[in-house]
């Protein structure tokens, strides 16, 4: 492969990230939208809480993210939030290892 081949593969990689870093970040936008809502809110962090026991007691997820969701989930709204959409590289790496993969269809506009 040329080296012309080699950087278009990287680049079409790194704009491939970048795109699904902007779909996580909507969804989070999403979830702490519904988190913020008083009708949505208890459901909402309920099943993102079940989510991290299910990674936990099936050690399915790094219990970093294990701890770091539970504590976010269990902040109030506002802190919540920020936590959530953070854009430093911690808050993408937790949007990656996301319980809020049940909002997928329920909130796709």
């Amino acid at each position: 492969m040329n080296e012309t081949a080699v950087l278009e593969q990287r680049r079409q990689a790194r704009a491939e990230k970048h795109q699904v870093d902007n779909a996580l970040l909507d969804l989070h936008l999403k979830a702490a939208d519904a988190l913020g809502d008083l009708k949505e809110s208890a459901n909402v962090r309920a099943q993102a809480l079940q989510q991290v026991e299910k990674w936990e007691s099936g050690h399915l997820c790094n219990p970093r993210y294990v701890v770091a969701w539970r504590n976010i989930l269990n902040l109030p709204e506002p802190s919540m939030r920020k936590a959530m959409l953070s854009d430093d590289s911690e808050g993408t790496a937790l949007r990656q290892n996301t319980p809020f993969g049940f909002l997928l269809g329920t909130l796709a506009k």
